[in-house]
């Protein structure tokens, strides 16, 4: 049985990965869909290579104009509501009869969800839930944004001046910040026709990025860190211990456990397939063995799972997070979820290992680093975040949503998810399929379910450094019989 995995993403900086043979063969041509355009956010002209949906036609290999693109069914979208003021919000969601708390926003802040149009939000102050500041409407794509401007007033410049009179030096800053990134959305927009869900200023990312030129578009390349075989036994799966650069592996280290491992086999291939060029989607066959199957689900069955959150964390006037639990209401993710670090086994550092192999990146992005490692990057924490463990009973989902937030206005470095890899670790259930509802073709509504499809691989963020709408995917609900996944979120903390 092939075991396929997916992947929605793309990468940075090289070194042992760098040594391995792949089928990329000219790593410094430009992406054919970025193109150039003057915007003007105040300061003078400028020019930025933004990204621009391909026709459509060219994902089949046919020439332009000979196929219309099929606006999908499902019309939901990413809104990003920005509060444009110097108070503590509270912001809510109304409909069907309720009113749910979504979470907390701190003065000049930018949160998220998943959203339809015609679903209805506002703000109020934190301190007076009863007083309504301002009242949303979602509209249709891509009007993305939504924000709360009290000081601006239309047409009046003197007026809207002596309104943002209240706000200290820092202040204005930041609301001056928020007002170029309003002005670089617009433009942006009408000349690709998507929103900018990102923050004005941010470089698009100097990491390597899969093409996904066209359906079935297959990309190659090698891993040293080969399947493992068998399980080894439980006195050599101790947690990895010690000083970060002591984990580093020269190309004349041996393999670590390769008694362990497939025989006679001193490189792994591992080939992606572009299912889906808009978003980036690839599937990867056999990225893991049943043997690392096996482990990672005995881990598993070694930790307590909880119920999933969707991350809803504001920060309160005395600036403390507070967790909104609005999925209680609104029953967007009814699984049960852990994490488990890297560092737990050394067959799970080996999947990280061979993980940044395949999005050609130094392994040791994805974990804490010594001083001397990559010290052009601003911090020492892995760029990932753990392998998150994921179990759907009967009836369980995950509604509609996108995997990327949002950064602060102020944050240099702009950090936000950046790619997604997947895995399906059980087979046997009806139901659970990953689905894309806003994908550009039917073959993918119902993307995946279990090992019967690939590991996959999908990308958060599109070439020029915003947020991919298109992103959006769901778990399907479980219908009968039980699903179990793991993957881990790639989370690009800066962009040099």
């Amino acid at each position: 049985m092939k075991w396929r995995h997916f992947f929605f993403l793309s990468i940075a900086g090289l070194s042992r990965s760098e040594q391995q043979t792949c089928s990329l063969t000219n790593n410094g041509e430009v992406d054919p869909a970025l193109k150039e355009f003057t915007y003007d956010v105040g300061d003078g002209p400028k020019q930025f290579m933004a990204y621009v949906e391909p026709d459509v036609s060219t994902f089949y290999q046919e020439e332009e104009g000979s196929r219309t693109k099929v606006v999908p069914k499902f019309n939901g979208l990413a809104a990003k509501f920005i509060n444009l003021s110097n108070q503590n919000l509270r912001h809510y969601w109304e409909g069907n009869g309720n009113t749910v708390l979504m979470r907390y926003y701190s003065p000049f802040s930018a949160y998220g969800t998943a959203s339809f149009p015609g679903h209805k939000f506002y703000f109020t102050p934190e301190d007076a839930p009863d007083v309504r500041l301002k009242e949303f409407v979602v509209k249709e794509y891509p009007e993305n944004l939504l924000v709360y401007d009290p000081y601006y007033v239309e047409g009046n410049e003197e007026q809207t001046e002596a309104n943002l009179g209240v706000l200290t030096a820092d202040e204005r800053k930041l609301y001056d910040l928020w007002k170029r990134t309003l002005s670089f959305n617009e433009q942006y927009r009408n000349f690709t026709g998507r929103s900018w869900l990102a923050n004005y200023g941010r470089a698009p990312p100097k990491n390597f990025m899969w093409r996904a030129d066209y359906f079935g578009q297959t990309h190659w390349v090698t891993t040293k860190e080969t399947h493992f075989a068998e399980v080894p036994p439980a006195h050599l799966l101790e947690p990895i211990v010690g000083k970060a650069e002591n984990r580093v592996l020269k190309d004349s280290d041996p393999t670590i456990l390769a008694e362990y491992r497939v025989k006679n086999q001193p490189l792994m291939n591992m080939t992606l397939r572009a299912v889906s060029c808009a978003p980036r989607v690839f599937e990867i066959e056999n990225f893991l063995s049943p043997a690392e199957i096996e482990h990672v689900m005995e881990l598993a069955s070694q930790i307590d799972l909880a119920e999933s959150t969707t991350g809803d964390v504001g920060i309160t006037s005395n600036g403390k997070n507070q967790r909104v639990k609005s999925e209680k209401h609104t029953k967007t993710r009814t699984s049960l979820n852990s994490w488990v670090p890297r560092e737990q086994s050394p067959v799970l550092d080996a999947i990280y290992r061979r993980s940044a192999d395949l999005m050609r990146i130094d392994e040791s992005l994805l974990r804490q680093r010594g001083q001397n490692e990559h010290p052009e990057v601003p911090t020492k924490k892995a760029t990932c975040e753990s392998l998150q463990l994921v179990h759907y009973g009967k009836t369980q989902e995950y509604t509609s949503h996108h995997d990327f937030g949002y950064s602060k206005i102020d944050d240099p470095h702009n950090g936000a998810r950046f790619a997604t890899l997947l895995f399906y670790l059980n087979e046997g259930m009806t139901g659970g399929e990953t689905s894309f509802p806003r994908c550009d073709i039917l073959r993918l509504t119902r993307l995946a379910r279990a090992p019967a499809v690939p590991p996959r691989r999908f990308m958060s963020q599109l070439p020029d450094g915003n947020m991919d709408d298109f992103s959006q995917h769901a778990a399907k609900p479980i219908v009968d019989g039980e699903k179990w996944l793991s993957k881990f979120e790639l989370r690009l903390s800066f962009f040099y």
